[in-house]
């Protein structure tokens, strides 16, 4: 019972770990950047749906749309304002930069909707009232949660495989160059990666805001362990980054169920060790990865 109750748990967990990396892992693919802010991008986005839903009382389907064109917009807002401007200079620059506007984003997040340490809560879609499947007890919640991650994780794929942007996006992976010499705009390419990175951060946030709460710090938390499972799956791979999501989720709530709960929050950091130790191109990742 207690392994059934830390599996379905740690599955939850890495379901919302792979929707945030898969945002990072496409913008790193694309521009060869690990932006900093990405967690920010979950945090203000379920923010904003919490005002939309909460505070003027609209329908969770309003405060879903809402929230995923606040991640859309404020995704290609960072890169074209701020990030677009360093390109050409050191990646280092670039990095700073990233993490400058995660602390700007957090402090606009506590300055409207509370300091450190207040937690907010977010209604669930359906009852918060745990049921059984089988001989596991779950809540409501979890189950959308990782509904929602497979389909969205398969949208994706078909998007790649199936849209012009989709890909123009992987071209653009492959071979900057290349991409420029047959007529694909990069610069469009690196807008939309950023823009749906944020969208991605942004459907996250508002599925996971009730298993979660807010609060003004969890974008930063939540970067470490979506960082931890792109860097586990592979930095250049987007199916890597579901596989360390889901692995990271397992290993955080294994942990915690056998050994103590203080090892859940160290155990990403861990990972990250391992990975770059013995794996350091990842589960899936490839060989030419570009090192930051």
């Amino acid at each position: 019972m207690l392994l059934t109750y830390a599996l379905a748990t740690g599955l939850t967990s890495g379901a919302l770990y792979a929707l945030i990396a898969v945002g990072l892992v496409m913008v790193y693919k694309s521009t060869g950047i690990i932006n900093m802010a990405h967690g920010e991008l979950f945090m203000i986005s379920g923010f904003i749906a919490y005002a939309v839903h909460v505070q003027l009382g609209l329908p969770y389907v309003s405060a879903f749309i809402a929230a995923v064109v606040c991640g859309f917009g404020l995704g290609m807002l960072i890169y074209r304002g701020a990030l677009k401007p360093l390109m050409r200079s050191s990646l280092a620059n670039v990095l700073v930069a990233a993490v400058a506007i995660s602390f700007i984003l957090k402090g606009l997040a506590r300055a409207i909707w509370g300091g450190q340490g207040d937690y907010i809560p977010f209604p669930p879609i359906l009852s918060p009232m745990p049921i059984m499947l089988g001989p596991v007890m779950v809540i409501p919640q979890q189950i959308i949660a990782v509904g929602v991650s497979v389909a969205l994780m398969l949208a994706l794929a078909l998007f790649f495989k199936a849209t012009r942007i989709g890909k123009w996006m992987q071209a653009t992976a492959d071979n900057v160059k290349a991409a420029r010499l047959v007529g694909i705009r990069v610069e469009q390419v690196y807008v939309l990666s950023f823009g749906i990175g944020g969208a991605i951060a942004a459907v996250a946030s508002v599925i996971m805001a009730p298993i979660t709460l807010l609060y003004p710090d969890i974008g930063f938390n939540l970067f470490l362990k979506a960082f931890a499972a792109a860097v586990l799956g592979g930095l250049n791979s987007i199916l890597g980054a579901v596989l360390g999501g889901v692995i990271v989720g397992l290993i955080e709530q294994l942990a915690a169920t056998y050994l103590h709960s203080k090892f859940q929050e160290v155990s990403s950091f861990i990972v990250i060790m391992f990975a770059l130790i013995f794996m350091p191109n990842g589960l899936l990742g490839q060989r030419n990865i570009r090192k930051v």
